[in-house]
């Protein structure tokens, strides 16, 4: 999974147009609706940290995780930049360790995509179980088995701008269910354009499969939902948005 090089220097210029405030919105309406009020989140696969600081900014106390130590460096200078104190940690989320439980845990854009393997799914959500309060909530999403099959699975994407330009290429297997996406950039730099080339996989998962995963590693009051709402996801999303809660009652900030 090693991913996101020269890619983590101009990923926040390539999602300029995400509005990730209504993505932290809809993440505070899921804690609502669970009924819960957590202190500590940890960020799963928090990429540059645009999660993990407008959380921040909302007064929880959260920690950052990724496995790309450039995303991780673009982060805490994001952080640092803004007077903030944020814990980033380089780490696999297949193998998460903390030194304590936490309220909650969120996992946004694609994250669980990139484990490519059902047993390393299992590993995934074995972890978040196992460092959440009772009563803790883990908040994530997909990129559908439509999306990634239909949408961009075998399509070729161009965007050519001034500054920054890419192609992407993209092959859908449908027997590994893998969606291979060949990414090659174009930066400028002085008069003259620097090319890097990273190569992405991500599996899709139907929504049956990730509840099934879910439920087999002991969490409970699972919802599955069509993005920024609370109704279920429509045939054809193309994000689906989960919520599912450790058993028990929470005794601390959750």
């Amino acid at each position: 999974m090693g991913i996101y090089n020269g890619f983590a220097y101009i990923y926040d210029t390539l999602m300029q147009d995400v509005n990730y405030p209504k993505w932290v919105d809809y993440i505070e309406l899921l804690f609502r609706h669970y009924g819960v009020k957590p202190r500590q989140i940890v960020d799963l696969a928090c990429g540059t940290g645009n999660i993990t600081i407008l959380l921040r900014e909302r007064g929880y106390d959260v920690i950052g995780i990724d496995q790309s130590e450039d995303m991780l460096f673009v982060a805490r200078e994001k952080a640092r930049n803004r007077g903030m104190n944020i814990t980033f940690v380089f780490q696999d989320i297949r193998h998460i360790s903390l030194h304590h439980p936490v309220d909650a845990m969120t996992c946004i854009c694609d994250g669980i995509n990139y484990i490519s393997a059902e047993e390393e799914l299992d590993l995934v959500f074995e972890g978040v179980y196992r460092y959440l309060n009772p009563g803790g909530i883990f908040v994530f999403d997909i990129s559908s088995y439509y999306k990634l099959s239909s949408i961009v699975g075998n399509n070729v994407f161009v965007k050519t701008d001034e500054d920054i330009s890419y192609i992407w290429q993209n092959y859908f297997d449908k027997q590994s269910r893998i969606c291979e996406m060949e990414l090659s950039f174009f930066v400028k730099e002085g008069e003259h354009y620097k090319r890097f080339d990273e190569v992405h996989y991500q599996r899709a998962y139907h929504a049956e499969e990730i509840v099934g995963h879910l439920e087999n590693n002991g969490f409970e009051d699972i919802g599955v939902y069509q993005p920024f709402t609370l109704k279920p996801p429509k045939k054809k999303a193309e994000r689906i948005f989960f919520a599912a809660r450790k058993k028990g009652s929470c005794t601390k900030g959750c």
